[in-house]
């Protein structure tokens, strides 16, 4: 029962993680038309990143490894 409420918890946290990263994908796009705010971009990019590793770890239990675009 443990377990599976351990489980429950990892798809929670990777639908949130998915969640952040589909809005992060919005704001890259919409600055990487804004030449001035590379700093912002790279913020972004670099949110991303993380989401992304902290994704790879949950999905490891679930032997599904993913390679973001």
């Amino acid at each position: 029962m443990e377990n599976i409420q351990i489980q429950d918890k990892k798809i929670i946290r990777i639908t949130d993680l998915l969640e952040q990263i589909k809005e992060l994908n919005k704001m890259i796009v919409l600055h990487k038309g804004d030449a001035g705010n590379t700093s912002m971009l790279s913020q972004y990019e670099y949110m991303k990143s993380e989401f992304v590793e902290e994704l790879n770890t949950l999905l490891k239990d679930f032997q599904i490894t993913i390679q973001a675009a």
